[in-house]
């Protein structure tokens, strides 16, 4: 068996393909899974159906290798239930369908511009994923309108390569069922949630971040303003593609509902969100004294400090500092 330094312990079935390796197999019990970019000096460019999932694929007549990721540890035995973040081969081109199957607890998925076919039903079952890091041109065709079709739940995306121009969105979550209209046996399928209207924001694989943007008075329109508030925060913090009037429209949501942005940022201790809404001079007095109270009352010592320092000092709005969300 071909063994190979990496920073999980990993057992892969690997196949040879024209263009580099497909990784067919992968068996962890690690939280963390950072996927080999080569093996053998070939780029990995494909990740197999039911790769990652709970349930094995079915590999009889596919001419295969063994191959060990270590970082000294024993081999493991696989555990889908124990992998909470996968980073995928820089290189990779394809992931097949159901290749996450029933990985409940999986967070967070990085991956590259380079992933053109994301199979379906990939993430069947993963309701736990909220992060998606995509390493790609914002202005650019990617796998993001495809990985939105496999996900309705809400995802948080962060979208841009490093150290240039990022996108940062939230798309909320959304249902499908089918309704029986009455009294014949006919079912008409409904949408519940502002999130599907917010997936329709591509053409050719490109985002549009005008049409994103004007998603928002949907979402205002339902009166899920907390969630308004998030998407604004967001936007204005990576603002690739940000007209000036959707930059205003953000701020005067902001302006209504960032009191409760800033309570729900106190509660969970999210001190860098704090002090880019302070920025912003979205604030008021009272909601400045709110968040403080929220702080205390989940002892969230950093976030109530950031606020304590900035009370009687908002500034004007629009005038906003960079942060990490």
């Amino acid at each position: 068996m071909r063994s190979i330094e990496g920073e999980n312990e990993l057992l892969l079935t690997c196949a040879e393909t024209p263009d580099g390796v497909a990784i067919l197999r992968c068996e962890t019990r690690d939280d963390a899974v950072r996927l080999p970019d080569e093996i053998g000096g070939a780029p990995v460019v494909s990740l197999g159906s039911y790769a990652l999932s709970e349930r094995a694929p079915d590999l009889a007549g596919r001419e295969t290798f063994p191959v060990r990721v270590t970082c000294g540890g024993p081999e493991p035995a696989h555990d889908a239930n124990a992998i909470r973040t996968v980073t995928l081969p820089r290189s990779l081109q394809s992931v097949g369908g159901h290749a996450f199957y029933n990985c409940r607890r999986l967070e967070r998925l990085t991956l590259t511009g380079s992933v053109r076919d994301f199979g379906g039903d990939t993430l069947m079952n993963c309701h736990a994923l909220h992060f998606v890091r995509l390493h790609a041109d914002p202005a650019g065709p990617t796998c993001l309108r495809k990985i939105l079709n496999e996900y309705a739940g809400e995802l948080d995306v962060l979208l841009g390569p490093d150290g240039g121009a990022q996108a940062r969105l939230l798309f909320p979550a959304y249902s499908e069922v089918l309704e029986p209209v009455t009294p014949a046996h006919i079912f008409q399928r409904r949408i519940h949630g502002a999130g599907y209207g917010y997936r329709e924001c591509f053409e050719s694989g490109v985002l549009q971040p005008h049409q994103y943007d004007r998603a928002l008075q949907d979402l205002i329109a339902r009166h899920d303003f907390i969630d308004a508030a998030r998407i604004a925060a967001r936007r204005l913090a990576a603002p690739f593609g940000l007209s000036d009037g959707a930059r205003e429209a953000y701020l005067d949501c902001l302006c209504a509902h960032g009191g409760e942005l800033a309570r729900a940022c106190a509660a969970a201790g999210e001190s860098a969100a704090l002090t880019f809404l302070l920025s912003l001079g979205v604030l008021t007095a009272a909601d400045v004294s709110a968040a403080c109270d929220t702080a205390r009352a989940h002892e969230q010592t950093a976030a109530l400090s950031v606020l304590l320092a900035a009370a009687g000092q908002q500034q004007p709005r629009g005038r906003a500092k960079s942060f990490d969300l």
